[in-house]
């Protein structure tokens, strides 16, 4: 059984110190994976919370890729009566791009 459990001290001011308490997990490993990570002497309640973190960025992308399909769509959506050819848009966003650095002094 792998139990995570850490304080983060934060010092905020000089005389103020703040101690943060993280939730307590409690893991059930099989005997096989406990003893390939105790093999490769790694501390088993680092590991979990790396572990941890790493799935929790990679759900945050899938989420961000959906999102950014859904924006796709809407956009897509959006400009389907457009007048406007692919170039066009592309020469008016680089204008506008151009006009933005300009106003706020990026290229003269």
């Amino acid at each position: 059984m792998v139990t995570v459990k850490e304080k983060l001290f934060i010092y905020a001011l000089p005389t103020l110190l703040a101690v943060i308490e993280m939730a307590e997990l409690r893991l059930r490993i099989p005997e096989e994976l406990e003893k390939e990570i105790e093999e490769l002497a790694v501390d088993k309640s680092k590991f979990a919370l790396e572990a941890i973190e790493e799935r929790l960025a990679e759900l945050r992308l899938e989420r961000s890729k959906a999102f950014r399909k859904l924006l796709l769509s809407v956009f897509n959506r959006m400009t389907e009566n457009s007048k406007l050819s692919d170039e066009d848009c592309l020469r008016l966003g680089r204008a506008v791009n151009e006009d933005l650095a300009r106003r706020y002094g990026l290229v003269k």
